[in-house]
């Protein structure tokens, strides 16, 4: 069914549905590998239309796919009998963005694998719909668009984001060539290099004070004096919401403690969360009408409708399709900007900037465009010069409007979840460079109180993030790391290979190169309990174990290496000079 791009793109083309209501013509118009749907109202009245599918197929037998999710903690794996959550927090899930009882829902793109060749349906624009795939037991598939509470007026129409269609035997090729369709519809955000740096939240997390801020910050200076900004994670402010009004421990203002970081020759970064607030802040207590509205017309608690938030709950957020929400977001950013010199943002909890189910003031936008609005705003306060990194993000409507983004869980200091983050972070090391810097968390090396594991799982963790090439931030007590510590933290830092290529779904061997070349390749055994023994074309006097933990074994013979890798092991060998 799917052997070659045309015979793919004449069954895509057949998919076409008509809509089940007699009112609403559907207009399927291609341009190559792109389809957009014109949605016409022919009605006397307008009509909210809500979840529309657009088109019904079937996957090919024994398909397994990759699904990509609304928001950052989602992606999923299989088959239809049997859908595989990567993350934590599905969207079905926790996040409650869609119910998924007789099939699974994926979002953005679905990656299909058949006979070892790929086929890619996946949506290369989001400006104001959400492109959604659902998947049958049975293998049956629903393309559809979801416009929310979106009323479409009489006798006019919308348009469907841009459905691209792609086929390839590489994995690699065929997702390269989906990166440069996505850019035609929303450009990357551009920045001369990837940031690094120090971060307060995986040591300190909320109970960080301006004391620890002034430790790390000399820390900085020698002997990290490779790492460039010091982030001021979550715990700063007083309430979620007053951003620039400090808690306690910062007693002395957040703006005099970045001008003394910036004095120092290093550059002040800082975390905000910038949609939402918490009750008792000074925002909402006095701007109730800024936020987004329940059917009754009164402020939305998020957690009445999605996930509520991991502290200071219940979360309000702002309804950035009012003037006065983003002039307050203008000024905030603009005085963090100008008076505080900071020119890195980390814009955390930003999924609920697109918080479905409420009522915004500016009924003509979908919650895409309200959060696409606000994220403008954030930029164009900062005069596009400071670096935008996006967590706990929505993933499509994000593009264009991020340097960075944070592609994986938090990081806590235990194996499953190196492994998680790890399979997270590969399915999307294609993003990198593509989309935006990734950013698969902070490089964690070190035991705390309450996350102790062993140098086996810290193996792991420091080679995945090697593979991922993405972003790096220090998140431990720099004055606890040890020499051999801060030496693979800047092996890291210095890395300037691309993100790693995994061949298939397995995830078990991938390829670095750099400038072209060949560089690095990885093994990883994702048993929980079995070794993994292969034997791989490696010659011994080109190749070198990079690093490795202390059980791994291999025999070299002429061009091959067997290696043995225990189980929860990986293994990363760089050409030698």
């Amino acid at each position: 069914m799917f052997s070659n791009l045309d015979s793919v793109l004449q069954t895509v083309r057949q998919w076409h549905l008509s809509s089940p209501q007699h009112q609403v013509l559907f207009t399927p118009q291609w341009s190559n590998q792109q389809c957009v749907v014109r949605i016409d109202n022919l009605s006397s009245h307008s009509l909210a239309l809500g979840q529309i599918d657009l088109l019904a197929g079937q996957l090919p037998e024994n398909a397994m796919f990759h699904g990509e999710g609304f928001q950052m903690l989602a992606q999923n794996y299989g088959c239809p009998e049997q859908v595989i959550a990567i993350g934590r927090c599905p969207d079905a899930g926790e996040y409650r963005l869609s119910e998924d009882r007789d099939h699974f829902t994926a979002y953005n793109q679905l990656l299909i694998e058949s006979g070892g060749i790929f086929t890619l349906l996946a949506f290369s624009s989001c400006e104001r719909f959400s492109g959604y795939f659902k998947v049958y037991p049975d293998g049956r598939l629903i393309i559809g668009i979801d416009t929310d509470t979106l009323a479409v007026n009489a006798h006019q129409y919308i348009n469907s984001e841009s459905l691209f269609v792609g086929h390839n035997a590489s994995r690699e090729t065929l997702l390269a060539e989906f990166a440069a369709t996505i850019e035609q519809h929303h450009p990357r955000l551009p920045w001369p290099n990837k940031p690094n740096g120090w971060c307060s939240w995986y040591h300190y997390y909320a109970d960080v004070t301006a004391n620890d801020i002034e430790e790390n910050l000399q820390q900085l200076l020698s002997p990290h004096e490779h790492l460039e900004y010091l982030l001021i994670d979550d715990g700063y402010q007083e309430f979620m919401g007053d951003w620039l009004y400090p808690s306690e421990r910062f007693s002395g203002g957040v703006e005099s403690l970045c001008k003394r970081i910036r004095e120092q020759g290093k550059e002040p970064a800082i975390w905000v969360a910038p949609f939402i607030a918490q009750p008792e802040s000074r925002l909402f207590q006095q701007h109730p009408d800024w936020f987004v509205k329940d059917q009754f017309g009164q402020p939305l608690a998020a957690e009445e409708v999605t996930y509520g938030g991991w502290r200071c709950t219940p979360w309000y957020v702002l309804d950035t399709t009012q003037p006065e929400v983003n002039r307050y977001l203008h000024d905030v950013f603009s005085h963090m900007y100008h008076h505080w010199g900071v020119r890195y943002f980390k814009l955390d909890a930003i999924y609920w900037g697109t918080l479905a189910k409420g009522y915004r003031a500016d009924i003509s936008k979908t919650r895409i465009e309200a959060y696409r609005m606000g994220m403008e705003t954030i930029n164009h306060a900062c005069e596009g010069k400071a670096y935008i990194l996006g967590c706990n993000a929505p993933m499509w409507p994000s593009l264009g409007l991020v340097h960075g983004m944070r592609i994986a869980d938090d990081v806590e200091r235990n194996i499953h979840r190196f492994k998680q983050i790890a399979k997270e972070t590969f399915f999307r090391n294609w993003q990198d460079q593509r989309l935006w810097h990734n950013d698969p968390d902070c490089v964690t090396l070190n035991n705390i109180a309450h996350q102790q594991t062993n140098e086996a799982a810290y193996n792991w963790h420091r080679i995945s993030l090697l593979a991922s090439s993405g972003l790096v931030f220090s998140g431990d007590r720099l004055q606890q790391l040890h020499p051999q510590q801060r030496e693979v933290l800047k092996v890291l830092q210095q890395n300037q290979a691309e993100a790693a290529r995994f061949e298939d779904f397995s995830l078990q061997h991938a390829k670095q190169y750099q400038g072209g070349e060949l560089l690095r390749q990885y093994w990883f055994n994702w048993s929980e309990h079995k070794d993994l023994t292969i034997e791989v074309g490696l010659n011994e006097q080109q190749w070198m174990v990079l690093w490795s933990d202390v059980s791994f074994e291999y025999q070299a013979c002429g061009q091959t290496i067997t290696m043995t890798l225990a189980p929860n092991s990986a293994v990363v060998f760089e050409k030698k000079n």
